[in-house]
C-alpha cells in the first residue's frame, strides 16, 4: 500500500516543538489524543497499527507508523524538542525502553506512563517517568469518589411509586 511505501523509508520528522507526542493509540491511547484535540493542543502519535495511522492522517492528526522503541521513530516525533511524552502502550517491557530513550533524547521532557501493576509503576518510575497511572487503582479511586458523592448529596428518591413490586 501507499502507507507501507511512505513508512518503508525513514519518516520525514515533524516541524513541530513544545509539543506533546502520544505512543499507542488504542484503548488508552485514544482517550488521551481526543482531550489532547479537543483543547487545542499541539501534538504527534505515533503508532505500529497501519489502520490506525492511516485513520489518524486522514483525520488530519500528524502520525508516525513504527514502534515508540526505535530511535529514528522518537526523532521524527522531535521527542528532543517536545514539552511532554505519554506512553499508552500497554507492555511494560516496551514502555520501559521508550521511557529510557525519550528521556536520553529529551532530559527535561515530562513523561507521563500507563501501568498495570505496582511492579510496573516502580519500573517505569524508575527508568525515568515522571508519572506512572494505574489503571487499576485509577478505577478504585473513582468508584470510591462516587461513594463519597452520593454519600455527601441529599437522598434523591430513583423509584417511582408506580414501579415498585410488592
Amino acid at each position: 500500500t501507499i502507507l507501507d511505501a511512505i513508512d518503508d523509508a525513514r519518516p520525514s520528522p515533524t516541524a513541530l516543538t513544545g509539543h506533546s507526542v502520544l505512543v499507542g493509540y488504542g484503548r488508552v491511547g485514544s482517550v488521551v489524543g481526543t482531550v489532547l484535540q479537543a483543547r487545542g493542543e499541539l501534538f504527534v502519535v505515533i503508532e505500529d497499527n497501519d489502520t490506525i495511522v492511516a485513520r489518524l492522517r486522514e483525520s488530519g492528526i500528524e502520525a508516525f507508523m513504527g514502534n515508540g522503541v526505535k530511535a529514528d521513530i522518537l526523532e521524527a516525533a522531535n521527542i528532543a524538542g517536545a514539552r511532554q511524552l505519554f506512553v499508552a502502550v500497554p507492555n511494560p517491557f516496551e514502555a520501559g525502553q521508550i521511557v529510557e530513550r525519550a528521556r536520553v533524547l529529551n532530559p527535561s521532557l515530562n513523561i507521563v506512563a500507563r501501568a498495570h501493576s505496582e511492579s510496573d509503576v516502580e519500573h517505569l518510575t524508575r527508568v525515568g517517568a515522571d508519572a506512572v497511572i494505574m489503571g487499576e487503582r485509577e478505577i478504585a479511586r473513582g468508584m470510591i469518589e462516587h461513594s463519597l458523592r452520593l454519600e455527601s448529596s441529599p437522598a434523591v428518591s430513583t423509584t417511582n411509586e408506580t414501579e415498585r413490586r410488592p
